[in-house]
């Protein structure tokens, strides 16, 4: 087996190593001007032995001014260095292998659009293979494809050692803000497949993403498949790989289970058969009333949102009791694995004492199928709008009707009840093998701030099994030992819920200077202040909107007096200031004295007709809030030419940002506690403000 290493996360040293160690028969920095900034982009070229078609396997290798980016994306570039070291061992592949470490991806894509817009090898390339870290560790999910990607799946399932992932992910994440240099392949209409680790989502842009606290489990489910699925798709024709989509999921022992999106509706057709034989011989045999069936029906829709309710509306009672939650981003927390046992306990409880209380109006079959009923309609509503979505209702649906089938048989007598129990674990067993998982990936995925939709997943699994509950429960004391276990775990959750250096607070702070009034600032996005960041604010200090800073549309940061510090602010020099008609044409020369790494520039209170950036087109369309935001500012700036409607006075906002607090005297910031990701923290700002009357 092939060991995947995390090299050191120091970007040369990568660079130096892989030029050193004989890998590459081709390499290139390429470097290109995409909208506001140079990026560099490092290329690799294995010649195949046909080379046709070539496969392209991407990782980025920037990272962001908070983290140290081990695991993003710094592990996938050593996978891939890896990769190319075990291939020299290996007999030569009919295609070309092409590896792109691309620059400034977490600045906007703009490596991925640079290679695809203006380099030549861009145009042969047969599949993309993109590997991505959201967290650092967990196994390797494969969460996003190209449509037609039959042959795609095909690869996959047959090829990379214990594949993991499924077409309801694509469908969610196709439908979310997210992007990676994935969303540029596609757009230029490369085929292809997007990999990442999830788990650990606490790690993602901070200061805890570094080598040491990397899974070695990841980095090696990773290898395994980058190396399996280079060998089979550098060796097979990536001509026509558009193909039918395929419905996929991962089932435990079988790997990818898939078929074509055509077979969705036939077999949506096919269940809904069944469950008219199960209901006609249900209430032919008894064991099924017509209205209590019905009422069953209801009861399950009912029990789905107000159970998940009562989840989420916990959940809030928790963030009140722990207000420290609140400085974690994007919802997730150190401890959540406490909260969701704890929330799985309290909804099976709350299932089996709400089904309990309505044994004497609805039998616990009636319920099931009640349940069944409902998961059909979800199922045609899948298999119509959302296809990818389908296998979710159809494969755990199918044995649990195929069950009651056989138990609704004409029969002289009721099987005994360690038979009937065996049987409906039969049936459910699929549902929970797929679920258990599912539910797990889910909670990872939307974190604990959406824990009310985790559970509603899981009441829905718990009305198919509902007669297999109803075994179980009849004894009180089950139902009661549920409850207390969740109590337990809300208990452990919360004595869990401290901060310490292997879990530290992660807080908000930033330095801006405005030049027009000469005054700075300290600034925080932080809802509340900590022991650290109160040393920043006085006591008078309250949250405001800084438009010196960031003008009338500022958000809401706390705000207090800074030391003044003599930082060059950026200058905007005008070049051209014409009226033709009613069109002022305005040209301007920006620049950050400081060459700081990021430069924001903002049109305020004009209505901007057309602009171009360096002679380019930067927009054509008319635009109220016009702005850019740009990384790598060449030394000489960037000239933008702006046409506005003549008359009304307006202004020209430039801030520049750099990485890092000033050296003002202030204490830094104590063990236990990290830059908060994204939000400008840790960062130094200077603006400059011109007037266009």
């Amino acid at each position: 087996m092939i060991k995947f290493q995390v090299l050191r996360p120091d970007w040369l040293s990568w660079r130096e190593g892989c030029l050193h160690a004989e890998l590459i028969e081709k390499i290139q920095t390429e470097k290109r001007l995409e909208s506001m900034g140079v990026v560099h982009n490092v290329l690799v070229r294995i010649p195949g032995k046909v080379p046709d078609k070539a496969l392209l396997v991407a990782a980025h290798y920037d990272s962001t001014p908070t983290g140290p980016g081990a695991a993003d994306d710094g592990a996938s570039v050593a996978a891939i260095l890896e990769t190319l070291r075990a291939l020299k061992t290996l007999p030569t592949l009919q295609n070309d292998l092409i590896c792109i470490f691309s620059d400034g991806e977490e600045a906007g894509l703009l490596g991925a659009e640079a290679f695809v817009a203006g380099h030549p090898w861009s145009k042969n390339i047969g599949l993309v293979l993109n590997f991505e870290y959201r967290g650092n560790r967990g196994p390797f999910v494969m969460f996003e494809t190209s449509r037609g990607n039959g042959k795609l799946i095909d690869g996959l399932a047959s090829a990379a050692p214990h594949p993991l992932g499924n077409s309801l992910m694509y469908e969610v994440y196709k439908r979310m803000p997210n992007d990676t240099d994935m969303t540029v392949f596609k757009r230029a209409g490369i085929p292809g497949m997007n990999f990442a680790a999830i788990e650990g989502h606490t790690s993602y842009h901070t200061q805890l993403d570094r080598p040491e606290l990397l899974q070695e489990g990841s980095l090696q489910h990773q290898g395994d498949i980058l190396l399996a699925l280079a060998q089979y798709f550098g060796n097979a024709s990536l001509e026509n790989l558009p193909s039918e989509d395929r419905v996929y999921f991962d089932a435990p022992g079988l790997g990818i289970v898939n078929y074509p999106v055509g077979r969705v509706f036939p077999l949506c057709c096919v269940l809904i058969l069944i469950f008219g034989i199960v209901l006609a011989l249900g209430l032919k045999s008894g064991e099924l009333r017509v209205a209590q069936t019905a009422l069953g029906t209801l009861a399950f829709l009912i029990m789905i949102p107000v159970i998940a309710g009562i989840c989420q509306l916990l959940w809030i009672g928790i963030r009140q009791l722990h207000p420290e939650y609140d400085t974690m981003l994007q919802g997730d927390i150190y401890n959540s694995h406490w909260y969701l046992l704890a929330f799985v306990m309290l909804v099976i409880g709350l299932f089996g004492f709400l089904q309990s209380g309505m044994h004497r109006w609805i039998y616990p079959m009636e319920l099931a199928v009640g349940a069944a009923s409902c998961w059909l309609i979800f199922l045609v509503a899948a298999s119509i709008g959302l296809p990818g979505a389908s296998f979710l209702f159809f494969w755990p649906l199918a044995p649990v009707l195929l069950v009651i089938f056989v138990l609704f048989l004409p029969q002289r007598k009721s099987p005994a009840s360690l038979i009937y129990s065996g049987l409906m674990l039969l049936g459910a067993a699929p549902g929970i093998l797929i679920f258990t998982p599912f539910i797990k990936a889910l909670s990872v995925g939307l974190t604990p701030k959406l824990i009310g939709v985790v559970m509603a997943v899981l009441v829905m699994l718990l009305g198919l099994l509902a007669p297999l509950i109803d075994a179980l429960m009849r004894r009180i004391l089950l139902p009661w030992l549920l409850l207390t276990a969740a109590i337990l775990f809300l208990i452990t959750g919360s004595f869990t819920s401290g901060f310490d250096v292997g879990h530290p607070r992660p807080n908000n702070l930033f330095y801006a200077l405005d030049e027009a009034t000469g005054k700075a600032f300290w600034l925080s996005t932080d809802k509340q202040l900590d022991a650290w960041t109160r040393t920043f604010f006085p006591g008078n200090s309250v949250r405001r909107q800084v438009n010196e800073i960031f003008g009338d549309k500022s958000l809401v940061f706390w705000a207090a007096s800074a030391p003044v510090l003599p930082l060059p602010t950026p200058t905007i020099e005008v070049l051209e200031d014409n009226i033709i008609s009613d069109i002022r044409k305005i040209t301007i020369q920006v620049r950050s004295l400081r060459h700081a790494p990021k430069l924001n520039i903002y049109v305020e209170g004009a209505n901007v007709i057309s602009s171009k950036v360096e002679g380019r087109i930067f927009s054509q369309s008319p635009r109220r809030d016009w702005s850019l935001e740009g990384f790598g500012i060449p030394e000489k700036g960037l000239a933008i030419e702006l046409k506005v409607q003549a008359g009304p006075a307006f202004k020209i906002r430039v801030i520049d940002f750099s990485y890092g607090l000033p050296q003002t005297g202030s204490r830094s910031r104590p063990a236990g506690m990290i830059a908060q990701p994204f939000e400008l923290s840790d960062t130094t700002l200077a603006a400059k403000t011109v007037d266009f009357k």
